[in-house]
């Protein structure tokens, strides 16, 4: 496993019982033995890939423990529909029991994730929870359950326009059009470390004024080599930003399938929980960090000097702190 080279990782695909396809990479230990061996379930974001992992798969696979991480619904080789409502995060969550159940995965997982991957990670472990050995969230904490229907309007008012302005974009008739025409600006503008990204990046307005050229473009991304920042560009460009965007659209479909199954949205305080908080961008910001502790009563927190894309730009410290962290509580907190 070479994460300068995408071919020298393991790439299946599945159907599901709904008909839905699955792009996933499976790596597994030497070591391995059906049943025993820990299981990490890897979830990714937006405009994320399974690659977003490549620094971490090999170092975890090299503890002995298997490593899936598929191509969430939109990307790359999985499927593409085009109801947002395919997209909520319980309906996913409903996906990825039938991947793992595809793969006969029947003992708990240890979930990680990031960004949108972390919302349906949670909607997995409030869904699943019996499949569920630990989880941990980068950069997103559990956000509360949904009051009604909501908006896009509403859905920014209710957490602020200085933190989800940029869905008004990415909503917008034009956005993806505008997204499409220019990949490798869109990839450079978001991936960025805490030392060069925008600093009001998330705001209502910003990520569409350098999308047009209003506000100066960022240079190549810095947290990814040439290579690497190709490969990105050019899934993006071959799958397309459009249905990626209805992770965005989803919003006024949650609260139906959210009422339809009448879960209990609080997490038992047996089930470990670790959250990767980011200084330097605002959705791991404390008053959000605080919010979820009402619904995740086991919330262990650990801050980073970081934006967004921890796992990039704080790659060995988050491969080490979720590898050490996942051992001691597949131990048993011994």
């Amino acid at each position: 496993m070479d994460p300068q080279n995408p071919a020298s990782f393991n790439l299946r695909k599945v159907k599901l019982p709904t008909g839905r396809t699955y792009e996933y990479c499976d790596q597994i230990p030497a070591s391995y033995e059906h049943g025993e061996t820990p299981i990490l379930f890897l979830i990714h974001g937006f405009p994320e890939l399974w690659y977003d992992w490549r620094h971490q798969i090999g170092p975890w696979v090299r503890r002995g423990w298997r490593v899936i991480a598929p191509s969430m619904l939109g990307y790359s080789g999985s499927d593409k529909p085009e109801d947002p409502a395919l997209y909520t995060a319980l309906s996913l969550a409903g996906d990825l029991a039938d991947l793992l159940d595809a793969l006969d995965v029947r003992k708990p997982v240890v979930v990680v994730a990031h960004d949108w991957g972390s919302t349906s990670a949670f909607a997995f472990a409030t869904r699943y929870t019996e499949r569920t050995k630990a989880l941990v969230s980068i950069s997103v904490p559990r956000q509360p359950p949904m009051p009604m229907s909501l908006t896009t309007d509403q859905m920014v008012a209710r957490v602020g326009p200085d933190r989800l302005g940029y869905w008004f974009f990415f909503c917008s008739e034009t956005g993806p059009t505008e997204i499409q025409s220019n990949i490798p600006r869109f990839i450079d503008m978001l991936y960025q470390s805490h030392r060069t990204v925008h600093p009001k990046l998330f705001a209502e307005g910003t990520m569409e004024k350098i999308m047009k050229g209003v506000i100066e473009a960022p240079g190549p991304s810095d947290l990814m080599s040439t290579k690497e920042r190709q490969f990105h560009i050019d899934t993006l460009e071959a799958g397309g930003i459009n249905k990626p965007l209805n992770y965005y659209r989803q919003t006024p479909h949650a609260f139906a399938i959210q009422e339809a199954l009448k879960l209990n949205p609080i997490l038992p305080n047996t089930l470990p929980v670790l959250l990767l908080a980011a200084d330097h961008e605002p959705f791991g910001s404390p008053d959000l960090v605080e919010r979820s502790r009402a619904f995740v009563p086991s919330l262990e927190v650990v801050r980073m000097d970081s934006a967004h894309f921890i796992m990039l730009e704080k790659r060995e410290e988050v491969t080490q702190i979720i590898g050490d962290w996942v051992e001691k509580k597949l131990k048993g907190d011994e």
